[in-house]
């Protein structure tokens, strides 16, 4: 087998004109220990199955990207975490290309992800050491795995390089936070509208980076697929919502009652704030609207842009419990939606923490927030959190200039 797993980390430098204002708020370190699989076995397991409503598209404009006869084709998988997300996904993706291009192609996987991220679990993953989901890379020749360790709105691979590019929930990340919010963990419905305006244009600045960076970095009639968390209107009641909102609206109430509790400070509250954006779809499309944008000039075109309500598949096994053997195991189903969302969340509570504490007092806070989190969620009927993972699947090419 020739397949290689190469585990040296490309283009590492860090550039001096794109750091963060604030790198503690900005950051995002997943949780769970090094090489334990634990995003994959968690949240990785709800955010796989999101690309199967767009998957045949995704495959029929990844065939058509012209690939030259001696070249390696190059793959991104952006915001990877642990790769657990993406495997299955990048395998089959691989299956049909090799089909395409013959037995003999030869086929590179660039894992991007910020320095702090558990690569350790992913090249665990792709070794098989992590079994679930299987590693493509075990079975396949001429296939190789590489790490890049930079920030993904700095260029993160060579100029022209990349012949498809995929960012599966991560762009909502932010380089920084723009605002502080007094009354919540993330904006909410009732946030004042200059808190508002100052997450909108931030978001739309890093946007349009992300793209741009993006650009530099594919070929001519490359591909670029990203998933990201939607704002949305619900379907039934007219209401303005945003993935996650039941979620994110539970957990500021809880971390609001340990201010009234005295367990943390009004200034620990805000330093917790967490520094991501989830974007509808004009805002996910504005910068290609108009031909004078810098994100058209570059080349890209958007070429297709959807809004998913997307399966949950702890809401699944819930139901097929309850269905099946009778039992409304509203614990189970909260212990699972809690241990996937403390994946993301996690840092942004023990970084905001005051610095005076220890790591010990710190990491007892937290636990008992996502503990009374998981109570607050116990009761509720799984019903009313089946519709919370909405997301926007976007497809942009680049174009021939």
């Amino acid at each position: 087998m020739s397949s290689k797993l190469l585990t040296s980390t490309v283009n590492a430098s860090t550039s001096a004109r794109y750091t963060p204002t604030n790198l503690k708020a900005s950051m995002y370190i997943p949780f769970g220990q090094s090489g334990s699989g634990c995003y994959g076995s968690t949240l990785g397991k709800l955010h796989a199955v999101y690309t199967e409503p767009i998957q045949s598209k995704v495959f029929k404009l990844a065939l058509s990207i012209p690939c030259p006869s001696g070249s390696v084709f190059n793959i991104g998988d952006y915001g990877t975490a642990d790769g657990g997300t993406s495997m299955v996904f990048l395998g089959q993706l691989i299956t049909l290309l090799k089909q395409q291009h013959g037995p003999g192609a030869q086929f590179q996987v660039i894992y991007e992800d910020q320095g702090e991220n558990d690569f350790n679990s992913l090249f665990r993953r792709l070794s098989g050491i992590i079994p679930d989901p299987p590693s493509y890379l075990i079975e396949m020749d001429n296939v190789y795995a590489l790490a890049c360790g930079t920030d993904f709105y700095k260029q993160c691979v060579p100029s022209h390089s990349m012949h498809f590019i995929m960012c599966m929930m991560s762009v909502q990340w932010l380089s920084k936070l723009p605002t502080v919010y007094k009354d919540s963990v993330y904006i909410c419905h009732e946030s004042p509208e200059h808190e508002k305006e100052a997450l909108r244009k931030q978001a739309q600045l890093d946007w349009e980076r992300f793209l741009l960076m993006r650009s530099r970095e594919m070929k001519e009639g490359g591909v670029l697929f990203i998933g990201a968390p939607a704002e949305y209107v619900h379907q039934k009641t007219g209401q303005k919502r945003f993935c996650n909102d039941t979620f994110l609206t539970l957990m500021t109430k809880v971390w609001k009652s340990f201010t009234i509790s005295g367990d943390i400070t009004t200034q620990e509250f805000i330093d917790t704030n967490i520094s991501c954006c989830v974007r509808n779809v004009d805002q996910m499309r504005e910068p290609f609207v108009t031909e004078k944008s810098q994100v058209v000039e570059s080349g890209l075109r958007l070429l297709s842009s959807e809004l998913i309500f997307n399966k949950n598949i702890f809401y699944s096994s819930w139901k097929q419990k309850k269905d099946e053997e009778g039992i409304d195991d509203r614990e189970g189903f909260a212990r699972m939606m809690v241990s996937a969302h403390r994946q993301w969340s996690n840092h942004s509570f023990i970084a905001g923490l005051s610095e005076s504490r220890s790591l010990e007092d710190k990491e007892k806070i937290v636990n008992n927030l996502y503990a009374n989190v998981t109570t607050e969620i116990a009761k509720m009927d799984p019903e009313m959190l089946k519709d919370d993972l909405c997301t926007i699947h976007v497809l942009i090419k680049k174009i021939y200039k």
